[in-house]
């Protein structure tokens, strides 16, 4: 369902005035003219794309989605199409050694460097393999949808078996040095690996398990009881709109949809960024916090410059660092007391009495509040990453030929039961609780390289801002937004992942940041004492 945003932003949601030069392509080389218009032609494609997926998760009727899987495939089809085209190649054989000369801007060496990579993919796969791609997308969306409502999962496991074949391909046409999965990692976040993850990991596991040990042996117990209650989706619809436009998602160019599964989308950033939301009636902060949540990601891709618009390198500049956005919006800001101190009389207003006598530091300390759970977007911080953990080594196993489709539903439990301590009672909630699978593998991990570069940047932001709770409590995010996009958003992808965290922050990414911003967070709302 459709909503309508109202359109009067707060004025401290919009970022403060910077007087950072604006990055932009160089205009007088005749090769690189020549390069955008073509890349702009692919990238209007790919809006259309976006646009169909958009519309398939929205708002596409239950009839109509084997003729949608087909033009999908078409679109596709074209796409590579042009994608692939010799001259592309030839011109950035040419530029590629030019753009190392002072003469030329970091845009065009960040330009050449994204369309390379995509013209490298792209000539790598046959267009057939593309388009079987589309289709199969399309329809395992459609049986996943079924599954989930149904609690089938066979339904969804030939479709799902057809995804990790057809993956396979594609890290064996891409190449690889140690496993499969590291070519397809590499898509979502260039030059991971699964050696470097699971060393991250452990680090990440280790401070996850040790915290989540000690809030359930000598934690303070979290009341949760202000989040009891029912709510109408029309009024969550209401509040997440007014908690966006307080962010400064801008609805002029923007929307916020419902889905099956929250998601945000660019049919042309920055012009045309949308979000959804899932609203449940009796957990109204899922859906708060999705919102939060999405606008992480829809701030970021409504600050690539215009300039960049209809080339590869508008947008984010790695999944990971996409997800620092909506993971550093949503916990490090979104479930911070400071936060809701300035933001909750827009819940008294929209969910009227039910809130008159709760505190804002007690709706905060709420939505805080640690307990092992079956679903991954609802998760506590603490124990968010052990879900991605889970889903990271299930996603090794079957793109690495190491384990049937038909085990996976039990391979799950037995993950939950080892990592939470829990085992879900059903598939829907269980291994068909998220969407990804119906396109691919490799995307999970970067949730988690997404809260370890998010705790790095709120790090910094505190030192920059010491009055940044202060001015929270007032209502004022513009000035975090202002930050962002003079150091991160306006880079949109010029620059690769870690130079662009190292550039922000002054450090190289590294879990330490992490771990620091976990324990010392949990450590205080839950009252533990000093460790030995």
């Amino acid at each position: 369902m459709a909503v309508t945003a109202t359109r009067n932003l707060q004025a401290s949601s919009k970022p403060e005035a910077t007087t950072a030069p604006t990055l932009d392509f160089t205009r007088n080389d005749n090769r690189i003219d020549e390069l955008l218009s073509l890349l702009n032609e692919i990238a209007d494609l790919r809006a259309l794309m976006a646009l169909s997926e958009w519309d398939q998760n929205t708002s596409l009727p239950n009839g109509a989605g084997e003729i949608r899987g087909m033009q999908m495939a078409t679109l596709q089809g074209l796409m590579h199409e042009r994608e692939t085209n010799p001259r592309i190649g030839k011109l950035l054989g040419e530029l590629e050694g030019a753009v190392s000369d002072k003469r030329y801007s970091d845009a065009d060496r960040g330009l050449v460097r994204q369309a390379s990579r995509n013209y490298s993919h792209a000539t790598k796969l046959p267009r057939a393999l593309v388009e079987e791609m589309a289709r199969v997308g399309s329809a395992s969306f459609e049986a996943w949808r079924t599954a989930r409502a149904t609690n089938d999962f066979a339904l969804f496991a030939p479709w799902l078996t057809k995804t990790i074949a057809l993956q396979r391909e594609v890290a064996d046409r891409f190449g690889y040095q140690e496993t499969r999965y590291d070519a397809l990692l590499d898509i979502y976040e260039p030059g991971m690996t699964s050696k470097r993850l699971d060393s991250l990991f452990a680090t990440v596991r280790k401070v996850s398990v040790k915290l989540l040990q000690r809030i359930q042996t000598l934690g303070t117990p979290m009341n949760t009881s202000c989040l009891e209650g029912k709510f109408s989706a029309a009024k969550q619809d209401q509040l997440c709109i007014k908690i966006l436009e307080h962010m400064g998602y801008d609805f002029e160019r923007g929307e916020m949809k419902r889905s099956p599964h929250p998601f945000t989308t660019d049919m042309g950033s920055p012009f045309d960024v949308r979000v959804t939301i899932r609203p449940i009636e009796n957990l109204m902060q899922a859906a708060l916090m999705a919102a939060i949540h999405e606008g992480g990601h829809a701030l970021y891709e409504q600050g690539s410059p215009a300039e960049f618009a209809r080339t590869p390198v508008a947008g984010g500049a790695s999944m990971g660092a996409h997800e620092s956005q909506s993971r550093l919006w949503e916990n490090a800001i979104g479930r911070s007391e400071a936060f809701w101190l300035g933001q909750f009389n827009v819940v008294r207003r929209v969910l009227g009495k039910r809130f008159a006598s709760v505190e804002p530091s007690e709706f905060a300390r709420a939505l805080n509040a640690v307990e092992p759970s079956l679903i991954r977007v609802e998760a506590d911080e603490v124990t968010y990453n052990l879900h991605i953990i889970i889903r990271f080594e299930l996603e090794k196993q079957m793109v690495n030929g190491e384990v049937d489709v038909n085990s996976l539903p039990r391979l799950w439990n037995e993950k939950y039961q080892e990592y939470l301590g829990i085992t879900p009672p059903t598939d829907t909630d269980g291994i068909l609780q998220d969407i990804h699978w119906t396109s691919g593998f490799g995307y999970f991990p970067t949730y988690t390289l997404g809260n370890l570069y998010a705790a790095q940047m709120y790090e910094t932001l505190r030192k920059v801002f010491p009055d940044f709770d202060e001015r929270l409590a007032k209502g004022d995010t513009g000035f975090i937004l202002a930050w962002l996009r003079e150091h991160m958003h306006r880079f949109a992808s010029v620059y690769l992942p870690e130079d662009l965290i190292t550039r922000m922050t002054g450090s190289a990414p590294s879990p330490t940041y992490f771990e620091r911003y976990l324990t010392r967070k949990f450590s205080a709302l839950y009252h533990l004492p000093p460790e030995k």
